[in-house]
């Protein structure tokens, strides 16, 4: 179970940089997949629900399972996990000029 949520984690915040960064979604003519994917917690959430859908990995497996909520609980929790990572790395490495 690591080594998969890991690379579940991995594969999940790619796509989402590359989402955000892919021409076709950030200047899209639709407001909805505009305002979705310039958020990456928000454009988190939906991906890593699909991925979990997709490559099986839950997180309360043994506690309870019910087929697209523990997806979607799946999904919430490692978008909100991956964007504190992001930040936090953000956070340690920004190089602040003040002129």
């Amino acid at each position: 179970m690591t080594s998969e949520f890991i690379l579940y984690l991995v594969i999940g915040r790619l796509l989402i940089y590359l989402g955000m960064k892919f021409p076709l979604l950030s200047e899209s003519k639709f407001e909805f997949i505009k305002r979705l994917v310039s958020c990456g917690e928000c454009f988190g959430v939906w991906l890593y629900t699909l991925l979990s859908a997709l490559m099986g990995v839950v997180l309360f497996k043994t506690i309870f399972y019910v087929p697209f909520v523990s997806e979607l609980v799946t999904g919430g929790i490692s978008a909100i996990f991956m964007n504190l990572i992001v930040l936090g790395w953000r956070e340690k490495f920004t190089v602040i000029e003040i002129e």
